[in-house]
């Protein structure tokens, strides 16, 4: 525009020269800008110069070419619309021609339409082609930008509208000119990682991705991808499980399979522990150091032994140094190592060892050469066992709960001490070792199952076998060194017994007897009176220490033992009819057969005193059962007839009796009464 008035203030001011130039049209007429059109005319002059517009906007043209009256020019960016053009030069300026300028076809750069090559909604992007002034309208789709501004007709700045749906979008810039042609653009912001949590992960644990431009990303965990099952993604966060196959390295997230955006950091990942060896060595007490082989240790963060947790060393990936910790409870442990790749756990348990404890045996009495069984409390690789001090040869183990030994020839009385590497212990009671039993006192006969009395020395726990018998004797109620009360048994038999302990040596008895109850008793006379002596021969006759008549009810008999199963007997005063009961220290046994005891009557009363012949005279008095004759008129009668009834005895006057005293006879005797029984004729 200011050359346009220099122009004009030349022609005004200066001299017009002869020969001015001549503009006689414009071809064509009306056309683009930047477009060449043709001047015809005349005396352009070597450097014609050729203005679009009014004096004052006026805009110079580039001349293209000037030959012969015709000067070829481009159209300059000015107003579209009606215009004029002139030609000036040293010699004046011709007359304005009319022409109508253009606005042409915007296009857009082939390289770098569109800068930055993606952006989110509500994101500035700039714009580069040609022709972008006139603008009218800028679309991505159907959606108008928000706002642009022209910064040159080859530059505009425009702001995405924020409801700009993301993902791929046609782009088109409308001028006065014309429509570009569509754009592809992405209208997508990069992804921009800003931070992620933890930094130190294993597989399967989750990561938090912070930033922005998420949405619909895909995250990348140094090139391994995570379950989207398991994914969630927002626009500014991703909470995703770690994969397996997942390896240190960065993040990255990719949006429109395009876009991606690196993290700054990188993420550590942990591998999966193992311990691939047995631990050595396998078992240990507290204190011992156990190393330990496997892989991906360098992160381990705790090593256990069962539930304790152990103090321990890393080595290096492959190995760990650990310090067995102090237990409460004895034997296999699996040891387990947990770090930030997770936890893994030793095939081969591990044998903790403690101190031996609670130490307790049977029996509490042994012999030389008998087996003693130790029981207790950790007995774990027991090293040694002591009787009394003295190391013992172990025969057999149950490790962990139980030791054997057999006595030897010179073991003493003592305690058990049981040894391993963690400690001793000592049993609270004492083993004692028993000696050849001594028998100083015993009876040579007694009753078979009743208690019999063994007195000496180391007969406690004796075993009593008596000769015949199936089973030993049984212990009934004291059982001491120095006196045994045994029962015999039932079925014992003449002969000798056999005292056994856990001695090698036995005792054997005298012959012994055992005392049954008197048994296959027979008796001579089979009657007899009072005073009178009867042999009785019979079994265990030589132990009887009672005989008593009438089933045991009178008084004892005096007796004398002959030997051979005899003894003599005295019928007692009181004895009655019945079997002889006699009592030995086995018990009391009745003879089977009944002794006829002879006695006369006593006592004798009756009633009435008078009578005719065949009166009935009932008597009382003592042994009426046993009358076999009854006479009257002092016996010179004929025999009465009578009958017992009850403890009376009833009789009828005979023919020819008289009065007189009434006899009575009995197999001992004849008594008279004492008074007279009148006959009444």
């Amino acid at each position: 525009m200011l050359f346009g008035v220099a122009i004009i203030g030349i022609a005004l001011g200066c001299k017009v020269e002869q020969f001015p130039p001549e503009l006689w049209s414009v071809s064509p007429n009306r056309f683009d800008i930047g477009r060449q059109v043709e001047l015809k005319g005349a005396q352009f002059g070597d450097n014609p110069i050729v203005t679009f517009g009014q004096a004052e906007t006026a805009v110079q043209a580039t001349v293209k070419s000037n030959s012969y009256g015709v000067l070829v020019v481009e159209v300059p960016r000015v107003a579209t619309g009606p215009t004029q053009v002139q030609v000036a030069n040293s010699q004046g300026m011709t007359p304005p021609l009319g022409f109508t300028v253009i606005q042409p076809e915007p296009l857009l750069n082939v390289d770098n339409a569109v800068l930055p090559t993606n952006a989110a909604p509500g994101s500035t992007i700039r714009i580069s082609g040609n022709n972008l002034d006139r603008l009218q309208s800028i679309r991505f789709d159907t959606t108008r930008v928000t706002s642009f501004t022209v910064v040159s007709p080859s530059e505009v700045l425009a702001i995405i509208s924020p409801l700009q749906p993301r993902g791929f979008a046609k782009l088109t810039i409308v001028t006065e000119g014309g429509t570009t042609k569509p754009f592809t653009y992405l209208v997508a912001g990069t992804p921009e990682i800003t931070g992620f949590s933890p930094k130190r992960v294993r597989a399967g644990q989750e990561i938090i991705v912070q930033g922005r431009y998420f949405l619909d990303g895909n995250l990348l965990i140094n090139r391994a991808t995570p379950d989207p099952a398991t994914t969630r993604v927002t626009d500014t966060e991703i909470r995703a499980i770690v994969p397996a196959d997942a390896s240190s390295g960065r993040l990255s997230v990719t949006v429109f399979d395009r876009l991606t955006g690196l993290s700054a950091d990188s993420i550590y990942i942990a591998g999966t522990p193992a311990i691939t060896g047995n631990p050595s060595p396998t078992e240990g007490i507290t204190g011992d150091k156990v190393l330990l082989t496997g892989l991906n240790l360098k992160d381990i963060t705790s090593v256990s032994f069962g539930p304790t947790a152990a103090q321990f060393r890393i080595l290096s990936d492959t190995q760990i140094e650990a310090i067995v910790p102090a237990r409460s409870q004895a034997g296999d442990v699996t040891i387990s190592i947990t770090g930030l790749g997770g936890s893994a756990s030793a095939t081969q348990p591990f044998l903790f060892i403690l101190p031996p404890s609670n130490l307790v045996f049977t029996p509490l009495r042994r012999g030389v050469n008998k087996l003693v069984v130790v029981t207790g409390q950790n007995l774990l690789r027991i090293q040694q066992v002591t009787l009394n001090g003295k190391p013992m040869t172990i025969n057999a183990r149950t490790e962990g709960s139980e030791v054997q030994f057999f006595v030897p020839a010179d073991a003493t009385t003592g305690p058990i001490a049981a040894t391993n590497r963690a400690g001793t212990a000592t049993s609270v009671r004492s083993l004692t070792v028993v000696q050849t039993p001594v028998v100083t006192d015993y009876p040579r006969r007694w009753p078979a199952g009743s208690r019999m009395v063994i007195k000496g020395n180391w007969l406690r726990d004796a075993v009593v076998q008596f000769t015949g018998s199936v089973n030993p004797a049984t212990n009934d109620g004291r059982n001491d060194d120095t006196e045994l009360w045994i029962r015999v048994p039932d079925d014992a038999q003449p002969g000798q017994f056999r005292l056994t302990t856990d001695s090698p040596t036995a005792f054997t008895s005298d012959l012994f007897t055992p005392i049954r109850p008197v048994s296959g008793v027979v008796f001579t006379p089979a009657k007899g009176r009072v005073g009178d002596e009867i042999t009785v021969t019979g079994n265990f006759l030589e132990d009887v220490t009672d005989v008593r008549f009438g089933g045991g009810a009178s008084l004892p008999a005096s007796f004398q033992r002959l030997g051979n199963g005899q003894m003599k007997v005295i019928i007692p005063a009181n004895a009655v009819d019945g079997t002889l009961c006699f009592t030995n220290p086995a018990g009391f046994a009745c003879t089977t057969a009944l002794f006829d005891v002879q006695r006369v009557v006593a006592g004798v009363a009756f009633t009435p005193k008078t009578g005719k012949v065949g009166t009935d005279v009932t008597f009382t008095g003592q042994n009426l059962a046993d009358v076999v004759e009854v006479r009257f008129g002092g016996g010179l009668s004929t025999a009465a007839r009578f009958r017992i009834v009850g403890n009376t005895l009833i009789a009828t006057v005979p023919d020819n009796a008289t009065s007189g005293t009434v006899c009575l006879t009995t197999d001992s005797g004849t008594v008279c009464t004492a008074d007279s029984f009148m006959v009444i004729k």
